[in-house]
């Protein structure tokens, strides 16, 4: 069951409402949701790796398309953590894993369904966008018809090319024996995140050959959207994307976050790819 409690932003803010949602006895997700437009597609943002729906990137954009007359959702993934209101610090012992989240996006689609949205655009920045490329690739929900990406990027771990190769099997065989012993491993952002072997080998198998792979198959449109002067990108990153089919939309000398001076340009680049969306 969900709950909603309305909150009053500050002056020139949309509305929002904090939703709880039930996932299973114990375990409770948050989300802000802000009603729009009955005749617009309803956007669900996803947070980049272990932060929360008020991270600057998902919150300020949540509020400019909400203004534009869109209905908003922005959940919190719980990672294991009911009411989960705080980033999670790397150096915590992460027990999460990509299936949980999927399962957790189910869920928050089946929320907005039964609340009359049909048509859902998904929407996610960094690794979160990782997240929700391979999740559509797995699922394909029918009532999403169009993703947008936002700084796309894979699990960039430290580890050269057979490292990762290697961690990556170690721990899909220590994963499958049952094995929950906590290691610190290079992940993303964190350079000792530490972790179960389950949730290591979920989240390596974000790699740039399987995106790419996802990017060419998915079966609806998707726009990718990246800053001009992300460095955080791989070498010839925006190019692979570019051969995928899909379009690929750049702002210049934005960085990984698409803040600052170019939050508005990415509030735009999005409200016109929402236009096109019939």
């Amino acid at each position: 069951m969900a709950l909603m409690f309305m909150v009053m932003l500050s002056p020139g803010q949309a509305w929002a409402e904090l939703v709880t949602l039930d996932l299973q006895p114990g375990l409770t997700a948050r989300a802000e949701y802000r009603p729009g437009a009955g005749d617009k597609p309803a956007v669900l943002i996803l947070h980049g790796f272990l932060q929360t729906h008020n991270f600057p990137t998902v919150h300020n954009l949540a509020e400019g398309l909400a203004a534009a007359g869109y209905s908003v959702l922005t959940p919190t993934l719980t990672l294991g953590v009911t009411h989960r209101r705080q980033s999670l610090p790397c150096e915590a012992i992460h027990t999460h894993s990509r299936e949980g989240n999927m399962r957790e996006f189910d869920a928050w689609l089946r929320w907005l369904r039964a609340r009359g949205h049909r048509r859902v655009v998904l929407v996610g920045h960094s690794l979160g966008s990782a997240e929700l490329l391979l999740y559509l690739q797995a699922r394909r929900p029918s009532a999403v018809a169009h993703f947008i990406a936002l700084s796309l990027v894979d699990t960039r771990s430290d580890f050269k090319a057979n490292g990762l190769d290697q961690l990556r099997q170690t721990m899909q065989q220590r994963a499958a024996r049952g094995d929950r012993q906590a290691q610190r491993h290079s992940l993303s952002f964190c350079r000792n995140f530490n972790a179960v072997p389950q949730t290591f080998a979920s989240y390596l198998a974000i790699t740039p050959d399987s995106l790419a792979a996802a990017a060419r198959g998915l079966p609806i449109p998707a726009t990718f959207i990246m800053g001009g002067g992300d460095e955080r990108l791989g070498s010839g990153w925006i190019d692979r994307l570019r051969g995928t089919g899909k379009t690929v939309i750049v702002i210049p000398n934005a960085s990984h976050f698409l803040d600052g001076e170019h939050e508005f340009e990415l509030i735009d680049a999005v409200l016109s790819v929402l236009k096109q969306i019939a």
